[in-house]
């Protein structure tokens, strides 16, 4: 019986955007597989997640069995006991590594931030994502997840892009969420009367950016509200403090950030590079404005959705402020072609282009 192995080293790290990414594929490969409906060649194969012993596992499958084995650092594990355990098996990984010596695997590397923004890295991550890149572009399948970071990719690591599948990030499971109105009332916002920022604080993602226009703006009437955290064993930041317009509210729940969502004046995304972009396509789920940095990944993701702005220039940031928040006939259209906007992108049709990788192996 053939065996196909997802890596599942991405349950014991922090949630973000690539193990959204890799939480949501597995879940929708689950189903497609409990369904049937994976490629002919692909019918009956044992399908297992593996992870490193010991990493908790709270991801509820059906189909696919859980394999946790072998201990260590997660790059060791991958290079030992992963690519020990996956011999002369299929191997999915949605986190842009894997191990270097396995020679039927698919890698999804989401972008090429490290050499476009170091900064923003410490250079043993630069080092050891460089170099893991440089590999598994020439041994692995590789796909990524927009038409901007193919192309990327390839300019990088001197690949052709044709043989770099898209498998496009979704936000269907943003959009069934339930909201947790009480953060409203819990961190003391109006409807209508605050900004909203989701994200880390590394230099890419452009805070100090948005906080400066957001100050020029001078609203009394508006508060720019800030979730998220960093990742200090990654990131290189050290962030401004919460004063009375600007809030950090740290950490949130996807249902409290949904809630905020759903009583901004408007998402702002500054970033002045993405892979994707995400946090748009969530807000615009929850009937959110956007305000979007006009760079290509986003224009790509977010579409004539967003109200654009170029993140280098703050009086364009504050312009697209002021007129969103004194334009309620904006403020609605950009919501109805949110909508019509994230229904391109679903889980279940991304799982058809990683099967079409797995079975391409």
């Amino acid at each position: 019986m053939q065996s196909i192995i997802i890596n599942g080293r991405f349950l014991g790290q922090p949630l973000s955007g690539v193990q959204r990414f890799a939480r949501e594929l597995t879940l929708a490969l689950d189903r497609k597989i409990s369904a049937g409906a994976v490629p002919a060649a692909l019918k009956g194969a044992r399908w297992r997640l593996a992870v490193p012993r010991n990493t908790p596992v709270d991801i509820e499958l059906s189909s696919i069995a859980v394999d946790s084995f072998g201990s260590g650092p997660g790059h060791l594990w991958e290079q030992t006991a992963l690519l020990a355990r996956s011999r002369g098996s299929r191997l999915i990984g949605f986190g842009g590594s894997g191990p270097l010596l396995h020679r039927r695997q698919a890698v999804v590397i989401h972008d090429v931030t490290i050499f476009r923004h170091p900064q923003s890295f410490k250079r043993s991550y630069r080092l050891l994502h460089g170099a893991l890149g440089a590999v598994l572009t020439r041994t692995a399948r590789i796909g990524t997840v927009s038409e901007f970071s193919r192309n990327e990719i390839a300019s990088v690591f001197r690949v052709p892009a044709g043989g770099i599948d898209v498998v496009y990030n979704a936000v269907d499971h943003f959009a069934a969420l339930q909201p947790d109105e009480t953060i409203i009332q819990r961190l003391g916002l109006n409807t209508n009367g605050f900004f909203l920022l989701v994200g880390t604080m590394k230099p890419n993602k452009n805070l100090d950016f948005a906080i400066r226009a957001f100050e020029a703006l001078k609203d009394e009437s508006q508060k720019l509200v800030v979730v998220g955290g960093t990742a200090p064993s990654v990131f290189k930041s050290d962030g401004p403090q919460s004063n009375d317009r600007l809030l950090f509210a740290g950490r949130l729940t996807d249902a409290e950030i949904a809630a905020l969502e759903r009583h901004a004046t408007a998402f702002v995304f500054p970033s002045i590079y993405e892979g994707f972009g995400i946090p748009p396509l969530e807000a615009m789920t929850q009937g959110c404005p956007v305000l979007a940095a006009d760079i290509p990944a986003v224009r790509e993701a977010s579409g004539d959705a967003a109200l654009y702005f170029d993140p280098t220039r703050q009086d364009e940031l504050v312009s697209a402020m002021t007129r969103i928040a004194n334009d309620g006939a904006l403020r609605e259209d950009l919501r109805r072609r949110g909508h019509t906007n994230v229904a391109r992108f679903s889980w279940d049709g991304s799982a058809d282009c990683v099967l079409s990788m797995l079975e391409a192996l």
